[in-house]
């Protein structure tokens, strides 16, 4: 009789202990990349185990639902960001959108990793997501809050990427590892060749994180100042009172913390935004105590005010060492729903100072890149920013976003944000400071910060890659599905 065959065994992706296990890998990943913003690892992670099992699973919806759902579930990590503002149903609601839109350009890299057989198949799902981010971003009302590109912030070499491709390589880079592993693991499984696209793939990481090595070691040293940021959360349910009385208190509560500041030889110091409500009645008093406060201790001096007859403003005020008014900064982006009603403003804000060319922006203006670029190609030298955040992941979000545009422009950052973090960082991203009104009120920092070396190549250029980005997604497009392929 003639020697029975063996049958090749079920590939572990394509069974149903292995559909199950991807995606849980995938929605663990992803929730805690979420929920815990410095967990970069697990934000690498999270796309491998969703792509393999996509693209090896026997049907297009078991290979949907292997991409929907460990984005959908994951999307509840930012819950206990988004609660404060978002309904459970319309939470709800965007975290399914959230995982029927990834589920399709999965489904686009799935067709690749299947019918392609070159070494650009495991670059597919990196630039169709980086496309993707890139027209939300410019799309939608909050910009780029909440892109997974800012969860990669402490993995410093990867965070260079920003000085060069913005924003935008840094989403195209953190992709590639899962995207070039997951089709190896693809391929292994199936018995096919494996290793020039999936060196690809990782060989463009492994060029990005040298890139990065590189440009931190071989930076030049810059000059230094001395910067100081002081935030507290005392008696915050007045910043938005009319009362003069209390408009007072407030300032002399924050303008007691300078002479300390300045006596660790701080040269500016930064206040959050909207330390208190000022309106024409009482303005005078108001600049004659930050003035004195200024003159006293001899540092130039920002701090966020806010005037709530309208027009509206949220206004950054700035005063000289000598206590001359400097002028006035109007925030330009506002917080949806709790803002509502300010009067934006037009033009940025930069003077200049005795250490160098200087920026002046609050808070959620540094979720917009194409904003911030505007101080970049003005050869600022370093950002002072007042700032107010709230409690959870929020407030790590937003110090994290401010390190973003720094390398993106060349530019050092002073922040001091009520309900968050004080933070010193150099244009590089690296930390000379950080505390937070949630450990001690008042919070102080007063730091030694190099200024930023200047314009970049993205402040030159702009959002070059993810223009670059949606011209190769249309060529992705038309490459996969004209003529259409059939499974």
């Amino acid at each position: 009789m003639p020697e029975a065959k063996s049958e090749r065994p079920e590939p572990f992706l394509a069974s149903t202990v292995g559909e199950v296990f991807c995606i849980g890998a995938s929605a663990v990943s992803y929730y805690l990349a979420a929920r815990y913003i410095d967990l970069w690892p697990f934000a690498l992670f999270a796309p491998l185990p969703l792509l393999a099992a996509a693209f090896v699973a026997p049907t297009r919806a078991r290979a949907m639902l292997c991409a929907f759902l460990p984005v959908f579930i994951g999307t509840f990590g930012e819950w206990s960001a988004e609660s404060f503002f978002l309904s459970t149903p319309v939470f709800i609601g965007i975290a399914a959108a959230a995982g029927v839109v990834v589920g399709l350009l999965v489904m686009v890299a799935r067709a690749a990793a299947r019918f392609w057989n070159n070494w650009t198949t495991a670059l597919v799902f990196p630039i169709l997501y980086t496309a993707l981010l890139f027209v939300l971003a410019r799309t939608q009302y909050d910009g780029t809050w909440g892109d997974p590109a800012y969860r990669m912030d402490t993995l410093r070499p990867l965070l260079q990427l920003a000085s060069v491709a913005g924003l935008w390589g840094m989403v195209f880079a953190m992709s590639l590892p899962a995207s070039a592993l997951a089709f190896a693991w693809y391929r292994v499984e199936s018995g096919r060749p494996w290793i020039t696209p999936t060196i690809t793939g990782l060989g463009i990481f492994a060029a990005a994180f040298i890139f990065g090595v590189v440009r931190m070691a071989t930076s030049a040293r810059q000059p230094h100042v001395r910067v100081a940021m002081i935030a507290s959360d005392h008696e915050i349910r007045y910043w938005h009172a009319a009362d003069a009385a209390k408009a007072e208190d407030l300032l002399n509560y924050y303008t007691g913390e300078i002479p300390a500041a300045a006596a660790k030889g701080a040269q500016v110091v930064v206040l959050p935004e909207k330390i208190a409500s000022v309106t024409d009645s009482d303005r005078a008093t108001a600049m004659k105590i930050l003035s004195a406060a200024a003159s006293a201790s001899h540092v130039w001096l920002v701090a966020g005010i806010n005037e709530p007859k309208p027009p509206k403003m949220n206004a950054a005020w700035i005063f000289s060492s000598d206590g001359k008014f400097v002028g006035e900064y109007d925030k330009h982006y506002f917080v949806r729903g709790f803002e509502a009603g300010y009067q934006p403003g037009t033009n940025i804000f930069t003077f200049d100072a005795p250490w160098g060319k200087t920026g002046v922006a609050i808070c959620k203006d540094l979720d917009y890149p194409w904003f911030i670029r505007r101080y970049g190609t003005s050869d600022i030298r370093l950002m002072l920013v007042p700032a107010w955040d709230w409690e959870g992941p929020n407030a790590l979000m937003h110090e994290r976003m401010s390190w973003v545009r720094g390398v993106e422009n060349g530019f050092a950052t002073a922040r001091a944000a009520k309900t968050g973090y004080v933070t010193a960082h150099c244009a590089y991203g690296n930390s000379f400071g950080s505390d937070s009104t949630f450990a001690r009120d008042p919070a102080i920092i007063v730091a030694n910060l190099p200024l930023g070396p200047g314009a970049t190549f993205y402040t030159r250029f702009g959002d070059w890659f993810g223009w670059l980005s949606i011209a190769a997604s249309m060529a992705i497009l038309i490459a996969v599905f004209l003529p259409r392929q059939t499974e």
